[in-house]
């Protein structure tokens, strides 16, 4: 798209992230990035004009945890590692194309094997192929034998190997970091409810990702591993599965996200059996299930930042299904507005990404609903019926692409 191309918006119900309300207004962007919210019929003419008649306009959605070189097949994290690699990129790059025509335009990867996912970021934003805008985090960073090993982890043990293994993710063009607190679910013959890394150890790797202007994920799911997290400094526990009221007090003053990913779990314990899914991760994923609910609902009364993240490409967790999760945050504690603030100017503001709010200065990022999803969450994840998705002020999904210098464009 040309750097100066103008796409203007008309006639729909735009969402304001202040008021957590929709009011009629026109779009205007220019080269990706929103000039103006103005009222009906005086944004001007643009280069492009997208008809939203009867539409209800808001953010594109942001995940801020996927795993999106994975296909969320049964046997997913066979292929993770077991296809060649040329392969697996072409999968990853259908997968990339569902999620952005599911309307996430922004996620955040953490962890990948080979680091594809760095590569795949870097093919999208070159525009080889199309996807959402990606922060990529390389390997995660895990102990000798901790979750993720052998996959989508590299292994390190003491603060000065953790501090090493965290250099070699930013050498390779990571932009997130993931270290691991606890124990989790995918991993054989490791117990989610156990601590890894060590206080130390973590500060160490948050400090390296820190100095580099790198937001810091922990996957967290026992409570002496969350709080350990917390208390290195790290900027959002993904998972926190057992949530205690000290690990909440801490998050809630020191403003650490939780980014709880209700999805996964689910997925595997409820539609598991039937779709092969080996047993062991059946068997952790009910053994976590009723709690991880409680401790996502305990946060939302303790006043903890959420963000919406699916750990999309584990186990029966698609690309392009990452609405879901949305819709699970709403049946656990979140009102429809703050569902979708969380998919949106929270994941944004965990992030740090000029994304998730219709407003000046930010991507031009867009999804344009055929009803209001404050009546409904459900509308989120029926992508099939979007009136458009616009990333960057391109209209990557519906439309019509109209060309106010005629034809269509």
């Amino acid at each position: 798209m040309p750097t100066d191309t103008v796409l203007v918006i008309r006639g729909g119900l735009v969402f304001d992230s202040e008021t957590r309300r929709f009011r009629a207004a026109d779009v205007r962007s220019r080269g990706g990035v929103i000039e103006a919210v103005a009222a009906p019929g005086q944004a001007g003419d643009g280069d492009r004009t997208l008809d939203a008649a009867g539409g209800f306009v808001i953010p594109g959605l942001i995940d801020c945890h996927v795993h999106i070189t994975s296909s969320g097949e049964a046997a997913a994290l066979n292929t993770m590692v077991g296809e060649p690699v040329p392969v697996r990129a072409w999968k990853a790059a259908e997968h990339a194309r569902w999620t952005l025509h599911a309307g996430v335009t922004t996620v955040r990867d953490l962890g990948a094997a080979e680091r594809l996912n760095i590569d795949l970021a870097h093919a999208i934003d070159s525009g080889l192929i199309e996807g959402p805008r990606m922060l990529a985090a390389g390997l995660g960073v895990t102990m000798t034998g901790g979750h993720g090993h052998g996959f989508i982890a590299r292994e390190a043990d003491g603060p000065d190997e953790v501090r090493e293994a965290v250099r070699e993710q930013l050498r390779a063009g990571a932009t997130a970091i993931k270290l691991f607190a606890s124990g989790g679910v995918l991993t054989a013959g490791v117990d989610p409810r156990s601590p890894s890394f060590t206080r130390d150890e973590l500060a160490a790797g948050v400090e390296e990702a820190h100095k580099a202007f790198r937001v810091v994920a922990a996957h967290a799911q026992a409570t002496d591993g969350i709080k350990n997290a917390i208390r290195a400094g790290v900027d959002s526990i993904e998972h926190g599965v057992w949530l205690d009221d000290e690990a909440l007090q801490l998050m809630a003053e020191r403003g650490t996200c939780l980014v709880a990913t209700l999805t996964a779990p689910w997925a595997m314990a409820t539609h598991g059996a039937a779709a092969g899914v080996p047993q062991y991760m059946i068997d952790k994923s009910n053994a976590v299930l009723e709690d991880h609910a409680r401790s996502f609902q305990a946060a939302v009364r303790a006043g903890v930042r959420v963000a919406m993240g699916t750990d999309q490409g584990t186990p029966l967790n698609r690309p392009g299904e990452n609405a879901q999760e949305i819709l699970r945050m709403g049946e656990h504690g979140l009102t429809p507005a703050s569902a979708l603030m969380a998919a949106t100017a929270w994941a944004a503001d965990l992030l740090r990404t000029p994304a998730g709010r219709i407003e000046a200065g930010k991507h031009a990022d867009f999804v344009v609903l055929p009803r209001d999803p404050l009546a409904g969450l459900a509308v989120l994840a029926e992508p099939d019926a979007f009136i458009a998705v616009v990333k960057g002020g391109d209209i990557v999904r519906g439309g019509p692409r109209e060309n106010t210098t005629g034809g269509m464009a």
